[in-house]
């Protein structure tokens, strides 16, 4: 369900910025809205459901700005920035929004998942300099307690449930840092349908997930989406096998209060 208010805030960017846009392309409406201002090479990614959810989506989509600016200039493989505007973030008629690069893919096509995987890897050597600060495993911290409170607010969870959803959280929380001491920047919600299949490669997106944390945690994300057993046996190899079970268990907790959300999005009219 498109949010008419997100896509007039995206027409009110290209007009301020006289970007040449004929035509507000939706390429995804879920978690957020992302819109490709044809023909410029600009796509906007809209804070929506994510919005809604999180109270405040700026430190989000801030972040994603600061950690995809830095990689683009590395050379990393994600979307870069447009050549015609800055990327922000900004905040248009109350909507939070940012601006990257169009590029050139293979539209409803999930990169390869052995390719996904060496991109990955090659993401993660990018990331270990990145000099910004980014908070401690963001997605099952700060974000899974505001989600999830939304979700209580409106009656998707019980409080008894959320209370024990917390606590299985704080267990798992201590035993994957307990177990996996190295720590990096991260992607955050890294699987292959966060990426695209272009002709250079495969390029990832979607960064506003982005946090600092033992790299299993990508990792566990990763293979429990797309569990292929070669793939298993290389992070249970790198990492150990209680660490990934940790990490995938605690994956396993942070997302259930967003299924919730996601399921309730079209019933009421989100």
């Amino acid at each position: 369900m498109v949010a008419l208010g997100a896509l007039e805030a995206a027409r009110t960017f290209a007009l301020t910025h006289e970007l040449p846009s004929d035509e507000l392309a939706v390429l995804k409406d879920g978690s957020n809205l992302i819109v490709h201002l044809r023909p410029a090479p600009v796509v906007l990614r809209i804070a929506t459901l994510t919005a809604r959810a999180r109270g405040d989506p700026l430190p989000y989509v801030a972040r994603e700005v600061e950690l995809g600016s830095y990689l683009a200039r590395v050379g990393a493989a994600v979307m870069p920035a447009s050549p015609l505007v800055a990327p922000g973030p900004y905040v248009v008629a109350g909507w939070t929004l940012s601006a990257w690069g169009y590029v050139e893919h293979e539209p409803g096509v999930v990169p390869d998942v052995q390719a996904a995987f060496g991109a990955l890897d090659e993401l993660h050597a990018a990331m270990r300099d990145f000099p910004g600060e980014l908070p401690l495993l963001n997605p099952a911290t700060d974000d899974f307690d505001r989600v999830l409170r939304f979700s209580v607010n409106e009656g998707l969870v019980s409080r008894d449930r959320a209370a024990d959803l917390t606590g299985r959280r704080d267990l798992l929380l201590v035993g994957l840092l307990g177990l996996a001491s190295d720590r990096q920047a991260l992607h955050g919600d890294a699987f292959a349908s966060n990426a695209m299949r272009t002709k250079a490669g495969v390029v990832w997106l979607d960064l506003e997930d982005c946090c600092s944390g033992p790299a299993v945690w990508d990792l566990a994300i990763f293979v429990r989406r797309d569990p292929e057993p070669g793939l298993v046996a290389e992070v249970e190899r790198r990492h150990g096998r209680a660490a990934l079970a940790a990490a995938t268990s605690l994956r396993h907790v942070q997302v259930e209060p967003w299924k919730l959300i996601h399921a309730a999005r079209s019933e009421r009219g989100w």
